[in-house]
């Protein structure tokens, strides 16, 4: 039995039995109409709420933690280029004067307030002209006649049964809240044909409200790259996430499509913590016929990172894309550190990595990561397994930011564009 079917089956029953429906001037459906309204209020109002403070503390806990990585700091001689003589030294001091420069640059120059369509180092996304979100009920809604759906007990127990399967679909309570809140006024109050289908009509509000979630500033991945890469080159790509996510296999993937479209592509190895991690993007480059740069184990990420862009520039190369290290998003010197990344770089994107087979755990990693460390997008990975595909809705929904690129297989040709209304197929499809 599919997961939607004992809602659906409820939903077809009371159609049938015409049990929350009433008449267009009945009493009953002015009080629709009237919750109607009060509904829609509330949901424009949550839309155009600002985002919740941070935490008691947080701010002063994060300036706290900032001092500490100052002190890692290399202190650098008021001459860094007249003291050393060898060319080893001479190489360390400048990278590390760069590093520093990147990091001056970076704070002097942050990006305007969020908006959806701006990178998280400012630059504007380009978007997509194929998402559309637009919240109703098709042909059989009507302006004038037919019968008005009201509040009921029946219809109430009917979304309790939609409420359970959502939850089931690994959707985070507060996803489900927002799209229980929805349906309830795209339907209540509504005005209907006397001979429409009232089964379809929930059905068809249910997947309008589940879009919703996906109602995120959406671009077009290909068409950004594009964009920053006839501004100058090379664009930087940053890859984050949690430990086990596929990060480094993604960041192949993208090597791989970006290479397809005629762009030469360099990978940086800044997942320093893991030889394996180095030795693993190193193997992936050779089989792409791309350039790796790496250093040791335990060598400093944001310094192989910009060396990757200093010797991509130098070539003329387009693109290079820096394979972080997983990071569990409560680990907040670890997180620290990739914001040392971020700072020495301004990557042009920063993607996070996020597995659908996770469930909520990965709406949690997620949400951490965008308050440590804004991204712009996502990409899921493992959509080809059996992951139910709510996590990826929640993850839309609670960060603000699209999912970008979906990963449907182990190949390096499978990774696709994501698709909205591919994903809510599967999950009103999918078996128990």
């Amino acid at each position: 039995m599919g997961l939607f079917d004992r809602f659906k089956k409820k939903a077809k029953k009371a159609a049938e039995e015409e049990e929350f429906t009433v008449e267009e001037d009945s009493i009953e459906a002015e009080e629709a109409l009237l919750q109607r309204r009060q509904l829609m209020e509330a949901i424009e109002r949550a839309k155009n709420a600002p985002p919740p403070p941070p935490p008691p503390g947080f701010e002063q806990f994060k300036e706290e933690v900032e001092e500490q990585w100052d002190d890692f700091v290399e202190e650098l001689p008021e001459e860094p280029f007249s003291s050393p003589t060898d060319k080893k030294s001479r190489k360390k001091a400048e990278r590390a004067a760069a590093v520093a420069q990147a990091e001056v640059a970076e704070k002097e120059s942050e990006p305007p307030a969020h908006d959806p369509m701006m990178s998280t180092t400012g630059r504007e996304l380009v978007a997509t002209e194929t998402v559309g979100f637009k919240i109703d009920l098709g042909d059989a809604e009507v302006s004038r006649g037919g019968r008005v759906i009201a509040a009921s007990d029946t219809l109430e127990n009917i979304l309790e049964e939609l409420e359970t399967d959502l939850l089931m679909a690994d959707m985070g309570h507060e996803a489900v809240q927002d799209v229980m809140t929805t349906l309830r006024g795209s339907l209540i109050g509504a005005r209907i044909a006397r001979k429409a289908d009232l089964s379809e009509i929930i059905e068809t509000a249910l997947r309008n409200s589940l879009l919703s979630l996906l109602e995120a500033g959406y671009w077009d991945f290909d068409k950004t790259v594009k964009t920053f890469s006839e501004q100058g080159t090379p664009v930087s790509i940053m890859m984050v996430g949690v430990n086990g996510t596929g990060k480094t296999t993604t960041t192949a993937k993208i090597a791989n499509r970006l290479s397809g479209q005629g762009y030469s592509v360099v990978l940086a190895a800044a997942d320093t913590f893991r030889a394996g991690a180095i030795d693993q993007l190193a193997s992936h480059a050779d089989k792409l016929g791309v350039r790796c740069i790496r250093s040791q184990r335990g060598g400093d990420a944001a310094a192989v990172a910009r060396d990757a862009l200093e010797s991509a520039k130098a070539r003329g190369e387009d693109i290079v894309i820096i394979d972080t290290a997983g990071r569990m998003q409560n680990k907040t010197n670890l997180m620290e550190e990739l914001r040392k990344v971020h700072r020495v770089t301004r990557p042009h994107l920063v993607l996070f990595v996020a597995d659908a087979l996770a469930g909520n755990d990965a709406v949690i990693q997620a949400k951490e990561f965008q308050r440590m460390l804004s991204f712009d997008g996502a990409v899921l990975c493992k959509l080809d397994t059996d992951a139910k595909g709510g996590a990826a809705l929640s993850i839309s929904h609670t960060t603000g930011r699209p999912i970008v690129l979906a990963g449907v297989g182990q190949g390096y040709d499978d990774l696709q564009d994501f698709e909205p209304d591919w994903l809510i197929d599967s999950i009103l499809s999918q078996e128990n």
